[in-house]
């Protein structure tokens, strides 16, 4: 259990740098196009294209990252009054739907990475359109390993008398600037 969760945090750091960084790229791309759009009026057909394809990809990884901080939006009042046993029996039954879909959702991810991304070109970047589908497989893999790591952590809370659907302290990443800072 314990090289799982190391597993999963090495998978976490990446996610992270992988946004930081797809982010920073994203930016100068909508820059670059907002410059020779507005300033030098010849517009350029990649920086929009390029921008749309990093989205894809920081939503991918971004979302494995808010799942094992649990950062996903939720209403929990009307669970958090149920008895323990059936809060977490509850937070089991949506964990397994969840890891449902996402096997699924990276299953086809891939197929659909592998079939169609290498016979299909971006029209302005001229790249093989696996460059913009293989962060959905490997982001729903990411988020599926991270689903379970949030399970296991959820279990250890939930056998300690606290709620799964509260991170621990030191499941939370302190935003700087906040009253948690």
């Amino acid at each position: 259990m314990r090289r799982f969760l190391a597993f999963a945090d090495g998978l976490l750091w990446l996610a992270k740098w992988l946004t930081i960084l797809i982010m920073a790229a994203m930016t100068i791309a909508v820059l670059i196009g907002v410059f020779f759009r507005f300033v030098i009026p010849i517009p350029m057909a990649w920086p929009p294209e390029a921008a749309r394809f990093m989205m894809v990809a920081v939503t991918m990884f971004g979302s494995s990252i808010a799942i094992r901080h649990m950062e996903h939006a939720g209403i929990t009042f009307l669970v958090d009054a149920l008895p323990a046993r059936l809060r977490l029996a509850l937070y089991l039954v949506g964990a397994m739907l969840a890891a449902g879909f996402l096997a699924v959702f990276a299953y086809y991810a891939w197929r659909m990475s592998f079939q169609m991304g290498m016979v299909q070109r971006s029209s302005s970047l001229g790249v093989q359109m696996i460059a913009a589908y293989i962060a959905m497989p490997l982001g729903g893999a990411m988020m599926l390993v991270q689903l379970l790591a949030s399970v296991i952590e959820a279990l250890a809370r939930a056998k300690a008398g606290g709620s799964p659907f509260e991170p621990s302290s030191g499941d939370e990443t302190p935003v700087k600037g906040s009253s948690n800072a």
